[in-house]
C-alpha cells in the first residue's frame, strides 16, 4: 500500500469523525421514523380513507419501515467502531495530534535548506538543487 503520512493522517482523522456523524445521523432517521411511524398509524386510525388512500398510506408505511431499518442496519455494523470512537476520547485527540504533526513536519521538510559547514563554495549548487526539486 502506498500512502503518504500526510494521507494516512488525514484519512484516519475523515474515518473517525465519519463514523460518529454517520451514525449520529442514523439515530435521527431512526427517532423521525418512529415518530412519523405513530403519526401513520393515528392517521389510519381516525381518518375516514378510500381505496387508493389507504394504498397511499401503506406505501408511505412500507416506505417508513424501510427507511428506518436500513438506518438500524448501519448502526448495528457501525456500533464496534462508533464504540471505539466514542470510549476512547483519546483516540480521537491523538489521531488529530498525529494529524498536525505530520502537517508541522511537511512544512518543516519544505522549507529545511543544507548549508555546507566547510565547502562553502558549494552553496550556489545547493541552492540550484533546491530550486530544481522545489520545481517538480
Amino acid at each position: 500500500m502506498d500512502i503518504s503520512a500526510k494521507d494516512a493522517a488525514q484519512q484516519l482523522h475523515e474515518i473517525l469523525k465519519a463514523v460518529r456523524d454517520n451514525y449520529d445521523q442514523n439515530l435521527e432517521e431512526i427517532a423521525y421514523c418512529d415518530g412519523e411511524y405513530l403519526d401513520l398509524n393515528h392517521a389510519l386510525e381516525f381518518f375516514e380513507l378510500d381505496q387508493i388512500e389507504r394504498l397511499e398510506l401503506a406505501k408511505q408505511l412500507q416506505d417508513n419501515r424501510r427507511r428506518r431499518r436500513r438506518a438500524k442496519d448501519e448502526n448495528e455494523r457501525l456500533q464496534p467502531l462508533y464504540d471505539l470512537v466514542t470510549q476512547k476520547q483519546e483516540l480521537v485527540s491523538e489521531v488529530s495530534k498525529g494529524r498536525r504533526m505530520v502537517q508541522n513536519i511537511i512544512r518543516s521538510q519544505a522549507t529545511r535548506r543544507y548549508t555546507p559547514r566547510v565547502r562553502i563554495d558549494l552553496q550556489p549548487l545547493f541552492e540550484e538543487a533546491r530550486a530544481a526539486a522545489n520545481q517538480n
